[in-house]
């Protein structure tokens, strides 16, 4: 999924509006947030109202409109709407994904059925049923998830079967293009990522937890300095993770 970039914090909003309303605001909206094709603008009706909202850039059309009354509101309540937008522009966003991924699994699907005509009705009814007898029989379907990821993964495979189904398309094939270049690249980025974390945990484990040394000073009342060193090894006495200077 894409994610969310943020230029204004949201209990900044109100503060910003009133900073710059008779500036910036008076030329262009400021972008508050992004993500994916989804942007959150601030902008201004009036001195007195200020205006959310979320635009769909690659189709140029407002999802969503919200406005405020400076003198009636709050850095919270402008805050919490704030909020509530970005998670709707992110739900919407990762909505869009969602969909353009499937129906290129769809084409995969498409691809698969008519290399495998023969098998088609053995492969469906593997996938319908369902048994208790082995921990993995449901293993057919998984096989099918892991083929649809991997080759969707390939990127001169995706590109590839785009150019295919949307030959006599140029406009949502060089969109679909655009999204499946970034949607892969995105997902890959992701996959290293936790390979790397995966990797560094496994690798600390092995190694065993470092240990480093630690040194605190400590008021003792005493007659003397060896009274003092004689009733600190009586308390610590045991412990061998301490040592005590003579």
């Amino acid at each position: 999924m894409s994610r969310t970039f943020r230029y204004i914090q949201n209990d900044e909003v109100l503060k910003t509006f009133c900073n710059v309303r008779d500036t910036i605001l008076s030329e262009r909206p400021l972008i508050i947030a992004r993500h994916g094709d989804y942007i959150l603008m601030l902008s201004k009706d009036s001195d007195d109202i200020m205006v959310l909202t979320t635009e769909n850039t690659e189709r140029g059309m407002v999802v969503a409109k919200r406005q405020y009354n400076i003198g009636e509101t709050t850095p919270e309540l402008v805050g919490r709407g704030v909020r509530h937008a970005i998670q709707k522009m992110s739900e919407l966003s990762d909505a869009d994904v969602n969909r353009k991924r499937l129906q290129i699994w769809k084409w995969y699907l498409l691809d698969w059925q008519k290399e495998n005509a023969g098998s088609k009705d053995d492969f469906v009814r593997k996938e319908i049923s369902w048994t208790d007898d082995q921990p993995d029989g449901n293993s057919e379907l998984m096989d099918m998830e892991a083929y649809l990821h991997g080759e969707y993964l390939n990127m001169g495979n995706t590109l590839s079967i785009i150019e295919k189904y949307l030959a006599d398309d140029e406009k949502h094939r060089e969109l679909f293009k655009k999204f499946a270049v970034a949607d892969i690249m995105e997902m890959t980025s992701e996959d290293t990522r936790d390979r790397s974390l995966e990797g560094t945990e496994k690798k600390r484990l092995e190694d065993g937890m470092k240990k480093h040394t630690y040194r605190f000073t400590v008021t003792v009342e005493a007659t003397d300095k060896e009274h003092a060193r004689q009733a600190l090894l009586s308390y610590l006495a045991g412990d061998d993770r301490i040592k005590i200077q003579k």
